[in-house]
């Protein structure tokens, strides 16, 4: 008979598909307008056949009505010693006010049109599936203590398709 080992999730994960709580960017837009935000929350797995990445980004977000817009959007993995203070200041500045990717002195490429951070050591390049407003009235249980009831509000989850990964 074989005995399984108990671990925790966060002993087990690795690679460019981990969401471990560590913040990672989410970019979109076009040629003429690109922005990113830092995010946290978000998986990767399988729905409908097709693989995917499931993100969840604050309504009031300009990466998000970019998002919407373009139908498709990358995550960059970058490493988090050496990319602290562009994380930082890319979750406290808007890029509706200014360009935070300059900012932040990130530089932007294209796979197929979708742009990415050229820093990134991980790219996920994908396409919307499929968008919902998270509501609390869809929690079976109740809500984690540290998020307040209005935070849940907030959010859209986005699957997406994953179309590419791209390695360093």
């Amino acid at each position: 008979m074989r005995v399984f080992q108990d671990f925790k999730p966060e002993d087990v994960e690795n690679g460019a598909y981990v969401f471990s709580g560590r913040k990672f960017l989410v970019t979109a837009g076009d040629e003429t307008r690109v922005n990113t935000t830092a995010a946290s929350n978000g998986g990767v797995g399988q729905m409908w056949g097709k693989r995917v990445t499931f993100i969840c980004v604050r309504n009031n977000r300009f990466t998000k009505q970019l998002i919407d817009a373009a139908g498709e959007y990358s995550l960059s993995f970058l490493d988090h010693e050496e990319f602290r203070g562009a994380i930082k200041y890319l979750e406290a500045v808007s890029g509706k006010d200014e360009d935070k990717l300059k900012g932040a002195r990130l530089n932007v490429g294209y796979y197929e049109g979708v742009p990415y951070i050229e820093e990134a050591n991980n790219v996920i390049v994908c396409k919307v599936l499929y968008r919902k407003e998270i509501g609390r009235d869809g929690f079976i249980e109740s809500i984690l203590p540290e998020v307040e009831a209005k935070e849940v509000n907030d959010y859209v989850i986005y699957v997406g398709e994953i179309k590419k990964v791209l390695l360093r």
